[in-house]
């Protein structure tokens, strides 16, 4: 007679917990959300932070920086204060764009993970920030854009490029020039930032206008220049 050779299963919680870890840390974003919902101890697991660094935190209300007190994003790199998580510049939360600023930032120098803030240049009441606040979070991003005014207009493009891309940003570029930037930095801030920036940053793109403290560099240089 033949032998019948039937398959044995081994359930996961008999598995030890660093084999476990090590599946779900080569989970792709959506497996991992489906995984941490199968049973309690893969949910505990799950709500390690470095499972979550590439979550998106969206911010369009006061209760969404709730979110950002959950376990799991402790280490998020990423935070949306556009309305919605379409990206680019789009129109901001009238909460975050008019009021919310110090309450994020308290909760953001809580979490120095955090690399990119989309929208910040877009949102009133930096000035009314604690400066030491104020550098420890901007210092930490990758990309700041330290500007005051309305958006303006670049160079034209070149012709060669692809017309299709051509039309992307045309777009993107008509959106940020609808809405006025907001991040005017008071003297004081300004000068711990540039002085923190000189020491060690993270910054890897940075743009300055509308500052008062640059216009006062101005004014003294074209005096010197009389002189």
């Amino acid at each position: 007679m033949g032998q019948s050779h039937s398959q044995s299963q081994t359930h996961i919680s008999v598995l030890p917990n660093e084999v476990v870890v090590s599946i779900l840390q080569h989970l792709p974003p959506q497996e991992i959300k489906s995984a941490v919902l199968v049973c309690k101890s893969l949910r505990e697991m799950g709500e390690k932070p470095r499972f979550w660094t590439w979550a998106v935190v969206t911010v369009n209300t006061k209760d969404d920086l709730q979110k950002l007190k959950r376990p799991r994003l402790q280490m998020v790199q990423e935070i949306d204060v556009t309305q919605g998580s379409h990206g680019g510049t789009g129109v901001q939360c009238n909460w975050i764009k008019e009021e919310g600023l110090a309450d994020l930032f308290q909760v953001i120098g809580e979490i120095p993970t955090v690399k990119r803030i989309r929208g910040l240049e877009f949102c009133k009441g930096i000035q009314d920030i604690e400066p030491d606040l104020v550098v420890g979070v901007l210092n930490s991003l990758e990309e700041l854009k330290l500007c005051y005014g309305f958006a303006e207009e670049d160079g034209e493009e070149d012709e060669e490029e692809d017309d299709e891309e051509d039309e992307e940003e045309d777009e993107e570029k008509e959106q940020e020039m609808e809405q006025e930037m907001q991040m005017k930095l008071s003297t004081e801030q300004l000068e711990l930032l540039f002085t923190a920036v000189a020491e060690k940053t993270n910054l890897k793109f940075l743009q300055v206008s509308g500052q008062d403290m640059l216009k006062d560099m101005d004014d003294t240089d074209e005096m010197d220049e009389m002189d």
